[in-house]
């Protein structure tokens, strides 16, 4: 089960710049859907990147799906190479997406967010 709460603490505390979309937003807005993971859009900028490392790393993410033993390193350069990344934590399943299909990246989107 997915922890909401502590993932977003851990996004928050690390100070990653990164924005909630998905089912947890719709939910923060008075949707009934129910979701089992966390989806954020995250600024791709160089620092920000490394607080996200930062800040996943102790929960040990891995790819959601993949299967056990395969490869992986939660790194800075694996989020640059890359953009959209689904995972499973210890505290939860977790969507960190680089950019989104009619959004956009983290700079486009957060003009229209509600604080």
């Amino acid at each position: 089960m997915t922890d909401f709460k502590a993932l977003l603490r851990a996004l928050s505390e690390a100070g990653v710049e990164y924005i909630v979309i998905g089912g947890v937003a719709a939910a923060a807005h008075g949707s009934a859907r129910a979701t089992f993971d966390l989806d954020v859009v995250y600024r791709r900028s160089p620092e920000n990147v490394d607080r996200l490392v930062d800040a996943l790393t102790p929960y040990h993410p891995y790819l959601r799906g993949a299967p056990p033993g395969l490869p992986f390193r939660w790194d800075a350069a694996t989020i640059q190479r890359g953009l959209n990344f689904t995972l499973t934590t210890d505290i939860g399943d977790l969507d960190v997406l680089g950019e989104i299909v009619g959004g956009g990246g983290y700079d486009a989107l957060v003009a229209a967010t509600q604080i």
